[in-house]
């Protein structure tokens, strides 16, 4: 049975939703910064703003040279949660499993569904039918038989617009593409690879396909046969609903810069509640931290520890944190963002130790602390993020 994967997205999310609370910015060039400082980064720009010259990771300062009538919003993550539970919402109707690409955009698997919902690419039609009708939120939606083509096509495309790449024309489809359109190629890892491409003359995944494996893996090592995969649309990877991601991962960026030690430690441990709060939710474990740091100078550092017992509850997870933090900072710089990642997760077994070496005022403590995490889950489900927090004076 062929697979069916739908990507479903809405281009500049956060563009979008601040458009649906202001009218008058929908044909004005628009885009999402910090507004508390004057070294604010952009984060995402709407069609005119690129048209402008605009382009995301530009400062604000300059952004507004370029384009003097351009209009600058903040962030607004409770906006964002909104429309993200909103999307979902339609999604799960129609996609027995779905995986999370980024925020506003989902991988759904409908292999399978055909009897029940239909071919893949009208289900995709409904779900952009339905966004649009329920939120006024403009998607668009790649059709593909892996999701690396499906994503891919949703890429190419303009709000309301659907891109099938039919079974078997994956490698046509893949041919004229720039090896620059796949974002796995734009991590730090893969700028040698570039570079090598580059030298090779080997501009399109067309010319990649083209080229022997052996050859490419005198160039390129181990990458040569992930790389030539691709170039022929070929992805065996499964849609990996939250539950059965094999990690989590949160990115704190830091603007303006910071470089003092208990406001960074708190930031941390912050996205260290939200984290465990998902593992309590999906009923998982944490077996390894790894935490990396990004300099002001765009140096980065990545330390890692295992965690033993597996654990996800904060109180035993708080000093791997503070410890990775202090392996981490070396140098007296500041920081632009911290990114902590959760791996080894495995399902949550209740299983008491037989010898507690603890004595009974830390087995109190660890309790009375499992026991206020579990009442801020609840809290944070009912009310929302920013219902309650940590205030940290250390």
């Amino acid at each position: 049975m062929d697979r069916q994967i739908v990507c479903f997205g809405i281009p500049a999310l956060e563009v979008a939703v601040a458009r649906l609370h202001d009218r008058s910015l929908l044909t004005r060039p628009l885009a999402i910064a910090p507004l508390n400082t004057s070294r604010a980064l952009l984060r995402e720009v709407s069609s005119e703003a690129e048209q402008a010259g605009l382009a995301v990771g530009m400062s604000v300062e300059q952004a507004r040279r370029v384009c003097p009538s351009l209009h600058v919003r903040s962030p607004n993550p409770a906006r964002i949660r909104t429309a993200e539970a909103s999307l979902l919402h339609i999604v799960r109707r129609y996609a027995p499993v779905w995986e999370p690409v980024q925020p506003g955009s989902f991988v759904m698997d409908l292999t399978g569904t055909g009897r029940l919902f239909g071919p893949a690419y009208d289900v995709a039609a409904k779900v952009q039918q339905e966004v649009l009708a329920q939120y006024r939120l403009d998607g668009v939606a790649g059709v593909g038989s892996n999701k690396l083509v499906a994503q891919t096509a949703a890429t190419l495309i303009q709000p309301s617009e659907l891109y099938d790449v039919r079974p078997g024309s994956e490698p046509m489809f893949m041919a004229p593409l720039s090896v620059r359109t796949l974002p796995g190629l734009q991590r730090p890892c893969m700028r040698q690879v570039l570079s090598r491409l580059d030298d090779l003359n080997l501009d399109t995944f067309g010319d990649v396909a083209e080229s022997p494996v052996d050859a490419l893996e005198v160039a390129l090592g181990d990458y040569a046969g992930q790389l030539s995969r691709w170039a022929q649309g070929i992805d065996s990877l499964p849609v990996l609903p939250p539950a059965s991601q094999p990690r989590l991962e949160e990115t704190v960026l830091l603007d303006p810069d910071e470089i003092d030690d208990p406001v960074l430690t708190g930031r941390l441990l912050d996205a260290l509640q939200r984290l465990c709060r998902t593992l309590r939710s999906q009923r998982r474990v944490c077996g390894h931290l790894t935490l990396t740091i990004r300099y002001s100078d765009h140096l980065e550092v990545t330390k890692h520890e295992r965690v033993t017992p597996e654990t996800c509850w904060e109180c035993d997870l708080s000093p791997v944190v503070r410890s990775l933090f202090q392996k981490c900072m070396r140098r007296r710089i500041r920081l632009r963002a911290m990114t902590l990642s959760m791996t080894g997760l495995a399902e949550y077994a209740e299983q008491g130790a037989l010898f507690d070496t603890r004595s009974l005022d830390e087995q109190r403590r660890q309790e009375r602390a499992k026991k206020l995490s579990v009442a801020l889950d609840q809290l944070h489900a009912r009310f929302g993020e920013q219902a309650i927090r940590y205030g940290r004076s250390d």
